[in-house]
């Protein structure tokens, strides 16, 4: 495994302390499943993918992200800080956030953490989850900008007092302590500065119902608006694994920690033209391979079998060479196609296999002579008739070529033949 991804997946599973409250060392340390693994590193993964969501969401050119800096996504646009809090969630009814939440609690902590690192003036605190918060709740005032939100402040400080004294009341009698996970929020939210704490409370949002890390894809496609819409989920996807890169890269100090908006535009752009893949160029139709080249020594042997003329080797050696030539180029500047020329090697393998074995029913009482000729006609079918009959990987493919060296590939792997015994005569 590469060591950029080996430290990926340490980082992954090996963190001392989540700040997102997602997970912690503690979360995991009593369960070996597999299930429990994979939340955390879903949660993870999560705030990467949620990160290009954001940026691609904003629409402002001036936008940039930075992922586990000031907070679990940290983001630059118009001149504003957008500090979000990610609460993932697999469970199929992700828990609501009401005002007994631990998540929202540590994550007040986190913020007050971070007063003194941003200007408050120019920031907004976002709470992100996938889970509701309930109508009744007094947290729906930070579901709309535009609600009053002091009956919220005096909600939260009754709800922090009531911590702090229950955990009094405990010390006194010597029990154990309550509240343990909310403690640290709820005494510096009390802590704070009265302007501060107002100030604060009017610059927090909360984000709930939002989509889960399974649905992200999806929902990036809907925001891609420049391409025709049967392209769109691809691209999203391609886009992502673009980015899962940078942010490991960020991460292990291999770039800069701030991904920019024109970034993504960029790669964007570079991945429009290779979404339709029905669009295959011929790049090597009309190309002559070089003097010396000898293709793999199969290839002569399997049309020596039937007694293939010069001209039937040239044309093999010719064909054989633009196909794999044709087929590497698609490969390394789309990847994507490996599947597409597998199933596609499989449609020519069972076209063959109706010639070939109609033609080894026929061989019955034939001298060896007759075979090899009837073999013979097998392989100049797949020169002749097969780019004819059998339909082209793609709508708009127009060279012969592929199909005939593809054939003469898959002769040299011995997937297919042209002699009757092909495979037993040519059994090192």
């Amino acid at each position: 495994m590469d060591g950029t991804l080996v430290s990926f997946c340490d980082f992954l599973l090996d963190r001392t302390q989540y700040q997102g409250g997602l997970w912690s060392r503690m979360d995991v340390a009593d369960s070996n499943t597999v299930h429990d693994a994979s939340a955390a590193a879903l949660g993870f993964y999560y705030q990467s993918q949620y990160a290009l969501l954001m940026l691609v969401r904003l629409r402002t050119d001036d936008a940039a992200v930075a992922i586990e800096r000031l907070d679990d996504v940290e983001i630059e646009s118009n001149g504003q800080s957008l500090l979000y809090q990610l609460k993932h969630s697999i469970q199929e009814n992700p828990p609501p956030v009401t005002l007994a939440c631990v998540a929202l609690w540590k994550t007040i902590k986190v913020w007050i953490d971070a007063i003194p690192l941003v200007s408050l003036a120019d920031t907004r605190f976002h709470l992100v989850a996938v889970g509701p918060v309930p109508d009744s709740s007094p947290l729906m005032a930070l579901c709309d900008e535009e609600t009053d939100r002091e009956p919220l402040l005096n909600a939260m400080l009754e709800e922090a007092q009531r911590v702090v004294a229950e955990r009094a009341d405990d010390r006194v009698n010597k029990v154990s302590l309550r509240h343990a996970a909310r403690a640290k929020g709820c005494e510096a939210f009390l802590a704070l500065d009265p302007t501060i704490r107002s100030s604060l409370l009017k610059r927090i949002f909360i984000k709930p119902d939002e989509v889960t890390v399974g649905e992200i894809p999806a929902e990036l496609s809907r925001h891609l608006h420049l391409m025709p819409k049967e392209h769109r989920l691809r691209a999203a996807e391609s886009l992502l694994a673009w980015w899962d890169l940078q942010v490991v890269y960020t991460l292990c100090g291999k770039r800069d920690r701030v991904v920019h908006r024109s970034e993504v535009e960029h790669t964007l752009s570079s991945i429009i033209p290779q979404l339709d893949e029905d669009k295959l160029t011929a790049d090597f139709d009309m190309v002559s391979h070089p003097d010396d080249y000898q293709a793999d020594s199969m290839l002569y042997r399997q049309i020596a079998l039937v007694g293939g003329q010069p001209s039937d080797i040239s044309k093999a050696v010719r064909e054989q060479w633009r196909a794999a030539h044709q087929r590497s180029k698609w490969i390394r500047e789309k990847p994507q196609l490996r599947s597409k020329i597998a199933k596609y090697d499989d449609k020519l393998k069972e076209s063959w296999s109706d010639i070939h074995t109609r033609m080894v029913e026929n061989c019955e009482m034939r001298s060896p002579n007759e075979i090899a000729s009837m073999g013979l006609d097998v392989l100049r079918w797949t020169h002749d008739f097969a780019p004819k009959e059998v339909e082209p990987i793609s709508s708009s493919w127009s060279g012969h070529y592929y199909v005939r060296g593809t054939y003469q590939l898959l002769a040299i792997d011995l997937t297919v033949g042209w002699h009757a015994q092909y495979l037993t005569l040519l059994k090192e």
